[in-house]
């Protein structure tokens, strides 16, 4: 006696176990957080001396730097704000390093942004060096924000009484 159907049968099995498979897939590839807990500011001067070498037409801001201890590099990672762009508009983030945070010439181009947007050299290495990827983090916490939106949220974070006009907040500066 022959059966039906067999081929059905093994089409829907093989399609729920793929189906199964999949999910749990996709619920294993959740977003990876990266730590933020090295980053400092950067200062004016540091960005300054970025800022000559850039060849987009914007300026940069929400600049941070990491500095991994078992590395020679400091790694500054900033958003590129197009003059063209509305104020909270996000920019591209670039990243460049480093050996001497202090000179106004040694910096490489770290990042393909980096490296299109500005004449700053390629670096030897990869954005995947220690302390790139998290000096990347700590600007995309940032971007899309003015320097006064971001004091007002420190300040309202710090408890500090921000006054601002009746339905505003920080967001509007």
């Amino acid at each position: 006696m022959r059966r039906t159907g067999g081929t059905r049968r093994v089409a829907v099995v093989v399609s729920t176990v793929t189906a199964l498979l999949s999910v749990s897939v996709l619920a294993a590839c959740g977003n990876p957080t990266t730590s933020v807990s090295r980053c400092q500011g950067a200062s004016d001067q540091v960005m300054s001396a970025i800022q000559t070498k850039l060849t987009a037409k914007g300026k940069l801001r929400n600049a941070k730097l990491v500095r991994p201890k078992a590395s020679p590099y400091t790694f500054v990672s900033a958003e590129i704000h197009l003059f063209q762009d509305a104020p909270h508009d996000s920019g591209d983030i670039a990243t460049w390093a480093t050996k001497d945070i202090k000179s106004a010439n040694d910096f490489v181009s770290v990042d393909e942004h980096a490296r299109s947007e500005s004449k700053w050299p390629d670096a030897s290495f990869k954005v995947t060096k220690d302390g790139a990827i998290e000096s990347r983090a700590c600007t995309g916490l940032n971007t899309g924000k003015t320097r006064a939106q971001i004091k007002c949220e420190q300040d309202q974070s710090s408890g500090e009484q921000v006054q601002l006009p009746k339905g505003k907040d920080c967001s509007d500066l």
